[in-house]
């Protein structure tokens, strides 16, 4: 299918300047991921596992993430270590896990404190992905040097 653009312009001189583009779009394979495309529906959300915890399940599962925190939709976890280089390896430590679940925090670093956020977009909240995740990645804490962590539980 063909699609053409017309865009117009004004320049700093004043003169008006015409672009035409021809775009030659081809329908999608059928094999692209649903994720790639517009938002998923409730239904494959659904049958991917994405359902969006309950308060009381929210609650239950922050009790085994004793440093983590909630909004009821976000998981917030923040780690200051002793310096930069450390901050920089846990992230790239939390890489793999994340990786293989196919679900990636969104990071904050600031020198030597690493900030991270976790939903699930597309569900609209939290799921059991995002405790899957936020349990690995206490799990690296616990494998850190202590001598790389300055202690201090978030607030």
């Amino acid at each position: 299918m063909l699609e053409t653009a017309e865009v117009f312009n004004t320049d700093s001189l004043g003169m008006d300047f015409l672009l035409s583009l021809t775009l030659l779009v081809q329908p999608l394979p059928a094999d692209v991921p649903s994720l790639l495309l517009d938002r998923p529906a409730e239904t494959e959300i659904a049958a991917a596992g994405l359902v969006v915890l309950s308060d009381a399940e929210i609650r239950q599962r922050l009790n085994a993430l004793p440093l983590w925190t909630t909004d009821g939709e976000t998981l917030f976890y923040e780690q200051t270590f002793v310096d930069f280089e450390g901050a920089i390896a846990f992230v790239n430590a939390l890489v793999a896990p994340a990786e293989a679940l196919g679900h990636h925090p969104d990071i904050v670093i600031t020198y030597n404190r690493v900030a991270l956020t976790l939903t699930t977009h597309d569900a609209g909240g939290l799921t059991e992905l995002d405790f899957q995740l936020a349990e690995a990645i206490s799990q690296l804490l616990v494998d850190q040097p202590e001598s790389a962590i300055e202690p201090h539980p978030r607030q």
